[in-house]
Parts: structure tokens; sequence; C-alpha cells
């Protein structure tokens, strides 16, 4: 199956063209000079008779302070609201950031950032670091700066306290060499799902800013669940916790930890974003609770049969603000009296639900911007409770003969499975995880191998009915079919439901075995470790509204009066890849080929995006079609960013 790829379709006629030129440098990612490239294209500000600019206004506002948490190798630096109970500064469209060591080692080194929460990565432990920050406005005018030194090296650690179930910083190699999350040879702590070729997990390659995760296909989510469950206390007060460090819930982006009363790979509905679901959510297994970290806030949702408590909820707190690629810590904690969970260990959301079950899985999920490559971190997990011995079990992918899940009578396709990962197997167990339709019967499903169908069990007591609810299924392998003996291949190899219709669909599928000593695991091609992909420049968005700056619900307005023409510059997903923003030295609007107006935005330096609003009368305009491009130039692009809309102009 192709990847998938997202369609992104613009309203009032929005096409949005981007064409760049790859500047590979020498210098690390995100740590450019002003002065080592310069733009081919200088932007003057001009501005034809029927065009009326934006005016800049005051200069923006400076820092008041700036608040310095150390890690290994690493400085997070954070400032107005990213501070908890802080505010936004007056206009800021972006930040300028640089660093050095305060005895002289090294250069200076400087960020463009669109928010005031920043991660240094690559530091000396043990040395301090002078860091400046600088407010950027939309015309790239800058504030004084606000100082600040910090010492990299072994943070806070409290957090930790307690993590008696599991915990895991994936930095410690596995046997053979491999991590925790490589389910090639038996101990792994952790199963990965994720659509095949989309979702990469780079097993074995962390670093100081924890595993990566690709996300390749712009629509996926990647989940990671514990093979050992989250088992509660008893008694009063807390009775579990499940803390997650992770840049993923940065702009654009989504962190969901699920607890499930059962060995389920997803759940929910896999395409629809958690924070969009309902706060009871059908999709969900019985018992499930799930937290979701988002642009759209920190929200706790439930199964329809979790049952609420009387307790009184704890007070919460606005999240700060989160930049791109900064590690956050977020911890899920469970008491009788509800669910509560922190950011950097403030309050930011709870409710008052209190789940029957004492023993779940859990399951951790990241997804990145929609409708763009990114690469999220998953620093460390854990969570409370006795620890529980890791299965000694590996993993082998496997392909059914068609991902559509078949009605009991429907003929199957003559194509089997490779009997080569059960040759070295004394038990095996197929798991499957479907999208299911409505009518599907989460009870009657089953594997077919060659001519013997067997039983796949739900993972969960009380599956989900919900039309693209995922269910992961588990059967058992027939023993005749383990062992060397036998033939090549199992013919044929499909998944069948009562009630499947043609919108159910299989997700994944692999084995689970208890290998023998003969066991080797596959072999695994070499993948690049590095992503070399240049500073990417905000995304500019033109959009056309009458003269009061309101959106028009038309593309077709009368030749009488003004129209208001507003470009939004917007750096937040920009900044995912490399932590930086290529700085913008200026937009420039033509209208039908024609220039009409030009706004230099490197005033002090180059900027970092913002919104600006253009007066266009339309009375000199001839009564037809008529096409506005706005492009947006950058520091080391031969070609802008270009962006166009359309519109028609009656009598």
């Amino acid at each position: 199956m192709a990847k998938r790829r997202r369609l992104l379709a613009w309203l009032a006629g929005v096409v949005l063209v981007t064409s760049a030129v790859v500047v590979l440098r020498e210098t690390d990612p995100g740590t450019r000079d002003e002065g080592e490239e310069s733009s081919r294209h200088v932007v003057e500000r001009y501005a034809a008779d029927s065009v009326v600019l934006p005016a800049p206004g005051r200069r923006p506002e400076q820092p008041r302070r700036l608040l310095v948490s150390p890690e290994p190798g690493q400085l997070r630096v954070y400032w107005a609201d990213a501070v908890p109970a802080g505010r936004p500064l007056a206009g800021a469209s972006g930040y300028e950031v640089r660093w050095a060591r305060v005895d002289g080692v090294g250069r200076e080194r400087v960020r463009l950032v669109a928010a005031p929460d920043v991660q240094l990565d690559g530091l000396d432990d043990g040395h301090r670091y002078r860091i400046r920050v600088r407010t950027v406005d939309a015309y790239g005018r800058r504030s004084p700066p606000t100082e600040e030194t910090g010492v990299p090296g072994r943070g806070d650690r409290s957090w930790r306290n307690g993590l008696t179930g599991l915990y895991e910083d994936f930095t410690e190699p596995g046997a053979n060499g491999t991590s925790a999350v490589s389910a090639d040879y038996p101990g792994s702590r952790w199963h990965v799902s994720g659509y095949r070729g989309c979702v990469r997990v780079r097993a074995g390659q962390a670093d100081r800013r924890g595993l990566p995760i690709d996300l390749d296909c712009g629509a996926d989510t990647a989940v990671l669940r514990a093979r050992t469950p989250l088992r509660l206390s008893g008694g009063r007060g807390e009775l579990g916790r499940v803390v997650v460090r992770t840049d993923a819930a940065g702009p654009g982006g989504e962190l969901t930890v699920d607890l499930v009363p059962g060995r389920a790979d997803q759940v929910g509905v896999g395409t629809l974003r958690a924070a969009r679901a309902e706060e009871r959510d059908p999709a969900l297994p019985g018992g499930s609770v799930r937290v979701s970290v988002s642009d759209a806030g920190t929200l706790v949702g439930v199964a329809p049969d979790v049952p609420g408590s009387s307790a009184q909820s704890a007070e919460v707190h606005p999240a700060p603000r989160r930049g791109p690629g900064v590690t956050h810590l977020f911890e899920v904690v469970l008491t009788t009296s509800g669910v509560r969970v922190y950011q950097d260990g403030l309050a930011v959301a709870g409710r008052a639900v209190v789940p029957q079950w004492r023993e779940a899985w859990v399951l951790l999920g990241f997804r990145g911007p929609d409708g763009r490559q990114a690469r999220v971190h998953l620093a460390s997990a854990g969570f409370s409770g006795p620890s529980s011995p890791r299965p000694a079990v590996v993993e082998a992918p496997v392909i059914l003969a068609t991902q559509r899940v078949l009605a009991p009578g429907d003929p199957a396709p003559g194509v089997g499975m490779a009997r080569t990962p059960l040759r070295s197997a004394t038990r095996a167990r197929l798991v499957a995880t479907l999208m299911v339709n409505r009518e599907l019967d989460p009870r009657a499903v089953a594997v077919q191998f060659g001519e013997v169908r067997v039983p796949a069990r739900p993972a969960v007591a009380r599956p989900a009915r919900h039309q693209g609810a995922s269910l992961t299924v588990v059967a058992e392998v027939p023993a005749a079919l383990l062992g060397p003996r036998g033939s090549t291949t199992v013919t044929p190899f499909v998944l069948r439901a009562a009630g499947a219709n043609p919108t159910a669909a299989v997700l994944e599928t692999y084995l689970e075995i208890t290998p023998t000593p003969a066991w080797r695991a596959p072999e695994r091609a070499a993948e690049d470790r590095e992503r070399r992909v240049p500073d990417a420049a905000p995304e500019v968005v033109p959009e056309l509204g009458n003269a009061a700056g309101e959106p028009l619900d038309t593309r077709t307005v009368p030749r009488r009066g003004q129209l208001v023409l507003t470009v939004r510059s917007d750096a937040t997903e920009a900044q995912w890849d490399t932590g930086t923003v290529a700085g913008v030295t200026g937009i420039e609007v033509r209208l039908d080929g024609t220039l009409i107006a030009g706004i230099p935005t490197a005033t002090d330096g180059p900027g970092v995006g913002g919104t600006y609003k253009l007066s266009l009368a339309v009375g000199g305009l001839s009564v037809e079609d008529h096409t506005v491009e706005v492009r947006q130039y950058q520091l080391g692009d031969e070609r802008p960013q270009s962006a166009l809309l359309t519109f028609t102009v009656t009598s």
C-alpha cells in the first residue's frame, strides 16, 4: 500500500506553492550567524496608489526575565507566556536567542524562534553559558536583550521517585545492543505501533534529546505500549502515576496517554485527533482513560462506562506555552478523587472520574503537525506500582492477503504467509489491530491459517463498537504450524469477522513469538541517524476581507470600496525540524503579476514572520478575475515562498 498523502484543500481559492533551494551548512543546525548568508533579493518598502501599507508602530517589548532549567547537555530557557501565569509580550512575532560559554571557549551561536520556550542542545556539562534573548516584531525590529546564565547538567530528578513499575530513558542498550523498543530479541519493554512506512522509531539511536520517532506522512500517530501493566496501590490518596518526558506536545503536535484495562495496541479512532473526541468517548474500550495534550488544551477523556466521583475537583492552572522541539514533563496521577494532569509540576487539568480497574496497560501516543513530516523525541517514561517480569517474546511483522476484514463467507485471495518466523518458535500468537465498522461483532473475529480458522479474541473485556474505532485481537497460532517441518507458506492468510463490511480494515498485524535458541533476528537495513533538513521559513497564508478586515464568504466582490488583504506568516510549525526558523527579509504582493506592495522585515535583522494588513482599493480594477500573489523572501533562498489567491470583481 502506498504511503498516505494528506491533500490540503484551501478555501477562498488559496493555493500554496512553495519552492526553496536547500542550503546545507557545515555549522550546527539552528546556529547560523546573521552574516553567514544574505538574501539575493532586497525588498523595499513600496505601495502602489491603490494600496495602504501597515505602519510598524511601537518597538517590541523586552522580556522581563528568563528562567533556565538544566539537563545533561541541555538548557531549557523560557520566558513570557511560557512561564506559569506569564503573559505574551507586546509586539512579539518571535525571538532572537544568542548563547555562548562564559569562559570564551567556542563561538556565540544564534537562533530565531517563534515561541518563548527554547531548548539549547549540544552543550558542555559543568560549564556556564550566557544566554541573551531579544523580542522580534513583524518588521525585524529587536528589543533590548535580557540576559541570564545557566549550567547544563543533572537537573531536578525528584519526579522519578516512585516509578517502581517501570522506568525507561531509552539510553541503556538491551540484549545484543538493541534498545528497549526493539522486538528483534527477547526482553524489549515496549511494543511500537504505527502505519508501516510512515512511522519509524529509531531503536538504538537515542541521544540526549531522547528516542527519535519519525512521522513521515503528516497525519499518523506512533503508539508505544508498555509490555507490563500499571498496577494501582490500595489505600487513600494517590493510586498510581504515569510520567512522560517528550517534545511531542509542541505547536501542532499531540501527546496522548491511554490507560486501558486490557493489552490493546491502539484505541480510539486513529485518524481523529484525541482532542477532537467526546469527553465520554464511545470509541474507547470500556473502563479506559485518555489524556491528550495539544494546542487545544490538556483534556481528560474516558469511556462512557467510567463512573464519576463526587469529590471536588482539584485546582488547575492554564498550561504555559510550549515551544517546538522542547522537552516537557507530563504526569498523569490517579487518585481516589479523580484524575489529575501536571505539566512541569504545574496542575493543568483534572477530572472527577475514578476507574474501577486495579490494572491497566499504558499506551503513549505521539503525533506531529498535520500535513508535514516531523520528528518527535521521547526522553523518558515510566509508572508507579509493583514491577512485572518482561515477557520473553520477539515480534515478526506479517502481511495478510488483504487489508480488508472479510465476512465469514467472502472469498479469500490466494496469497499466503511465509512460515519463516514460525520455524524457530515454541509458541506464537497473531496480534492484529482492526478499524471496525459499527456492525462488526468483536467477539466473532477469526484468523484463517490455510484451511484452519482460529478464534481471535479481543484484548479488552469491553471492546468499543463504534464506527472507525480500533480493536486489538489475539489468536493462538496452531501448533502444527510451528517448528522446522512443514510447508514454506500458509495459504490463504486472512482475517474474518461477522458483520464486517468494506469499511472494516486491518491496521497492524504481527506474530508474537516465544523463540527457540535457534532464533535469529532478521537483518535490518542501516538507517541514517541525521535528518539533514534546512531551517524552514514561516508558512505564509493570505486572506481577503472586507473593509473592516472580516474574512469574505465569497470570492466575488463589487467594483467599489476597499478590500483588506491579511498576510499571516506563521513560524510555529516551521521550527519543528531544526529548532530554528529561517529569517524572513521581506514580503511582496503582486496583483495580476504587477508589484503593488513591498514590506521589508529585516530592520535590525531577519524577521520571524508576523501578521500584515494591507488596504486595497477596488474601484480601479477591471471587471474580471484577478490573482493576488504574496512572495516571502528569506535568508539563503534564491526563490521566495509563494502563496496565491483569486477573486472576481463584478460591476
